[in-house]
């Protein structure tokens, strides 16, 4: 699935909710904020660390879906930024 289809799926969950107006972005990174420090919390319980970054990823998600991100096409943008960066300089 990529990632445009989980920034969607996040976008019609806040619809279905009703919230999609009523949470600003800054809500959402505090919401993130929060998240990742129960992240911090749970890093040596396995299926709590999941669960956190599940939470995170949907929260970007949410956030991708209110500004109509192309998040594959930054995907993999980002991955040949990483290739030119740290791949071409490890073969020097």
């Amino acid at each position: 699935m990529s990632l445009n289809n989980f920034r969607d799926e996040a976008g019609e969950f806040l619809k279905l909710i009703a919230a999609k107006n009523d949470m600003s972005d800054t809500l959402k990174i505090n919401m993130l904020e929060e998240e990742f420090n129960i992240l911090k919390e749970v890093m040596d319980n396995p299926d709590k660390l999941k669960h956190q970054i599940y939470d995170m990823l949907f929260i970007l998600f949410e956030i991708a879906s209110d500004h109509q991100f192309d998040l594959d096409s930054e995907w993999n943008e980002g991955r040949k930024r990483k290739e030119a960066k740290y791949i071409s300089t490890c073969k020097e």
